[in-house]
């Protein structure tokens, strides 16, 4: 079955930052961070995710990092294996 994987949890550690600094960099609610970085979250805003990644690239800027950030660094597909659909 297709699923989507959370990642920003892995996201915020290569970064060097915590769930508290991107929800107060990005203005989030705590508990929407806390709910995407461990996958509970059923929906989310898209102007949400744009400020969760605005705040993300800001603090990876400032810890020296080049690398820009984008959607797929918080979200991933997962596609259904070709495997179980036989």
């Amino acid at each position: 079955m297709s699923q989507i994987h959370f990642k920003l949890s892995e996201t915020l550690e290569m970064i060097g930052t915590t769930r508290n600094k991107i929800a107060v960099e990005s203005k989030t609610r705590p508990a929407t961070i806390l709910d995407l970085a461990s996958g509970d979250t059923k929906t989310i805003k898209l102007e949400t995710l744009v400020n969760i990644l605005n705040a993300i690239n800001e603090i990876a800027r400032s810890h020296g990092l080049e690398q820009t950030f984008g959607i797929e660094d918080i979200i991933q597909y997962v596609p259904q294996s070709t495997e179980n659909t036989r």
